[in-house]
C-alpha cells in the first residue's frame, strides 16, 4: 500500500535556517497535492521563551507570531520565485501554541488528522549523530505518523 499524503504539519522554531525545512514541506506538498499547516510552539516559563510571550498576553503575542510566520512564508515565496496563488493553495492553517513543543505538535498532528510532520533540526558537532536534537528525537520516538527531519544548514545564505 502506498500511503496518500493529504495533510502536512510543518513545525517551525522561526530560526534563520528554518525555511530550509519548509522547502522540503513545500516539495512534498506539491508532489502529493497536499495542504500544509504550520505550527510554532514556545515553551511556557522557559529561559528560552520569547520575550513577546512574557511582555504581552498570549492572545496578542499569538497574533504577532502568526503575522511573523506569514511574513517569513511570503519572503520564502519571493526568494524561491513562487506565485502567491501557489501559497494560498498549499498553505492551510497557522497555529501558535505555548507549552511543551513535542506535546503540542503531537496533539495538533492527532487533532488535525495529519499524514506527516516536517521539521528541522540543528546539528552541532560530533554529538549530532547521537542526539539529532532533543525535540526531533522525541518527535520521531513518540509520533504515530511519519516525521521528516531536515538537517538545517549551519550558515544561512
Amino acid at each position: 500500500m502506498i500511503p496518500k499524503i493529504n495533510k502536512i504539519l510543518y513545525a517551525t522554531d522561526l530560526s534563520a535556517g528554518a525555511s530550509h525545512a519548509f522547502g522540503y514541506a513545500i516539495s512534498v506538498a506539491m508532489g502529493c497535492e497536499a495542504k500544509i499547516s504550520i505550527i510554532n510552539v514556545y515553551e511556557k516559563l522557559s529561559h528560552n521563551a520569547n520575550i513577546e510571550m512574557r511582555s504581552e498576553d498570549f492572545s496578542s503575542a499569538k497574533i504577532k507570531l502568526t503575522n511573523k510566520i506569514k511574513a517569513r512564508m511570503s519572503q520564502f515565496a519571493k526568494k524561491e520565485g513562487y506565485d502567491e496563488c501557489l501559497y494560498e493553495k498549499l498553505i492551510g492553517s497557522i497555529y501558535v501554541a505555548s507549552g511543551n513543543p513535542v506535546e503540542e505538535i503531537l496533539e495538533q498532528a492527532r487533532d488535525g488528522d495529519y499524514d506527516m510532520i516536517v521539521m528541522g533540526t540543528h546539528g552541532h558537532g560530533f554529538l549530532y549523530s547521537a542526539l539529532i536534537g532533543s525535540t526531533a528525537r522525541k518527535m520521531i520516538k513518540e509520533s504515530e505518523i511519519p516525521v521528516l527531519v531536515v538537517r538545517l544548514p549551519d550558515k544561512v545564505s
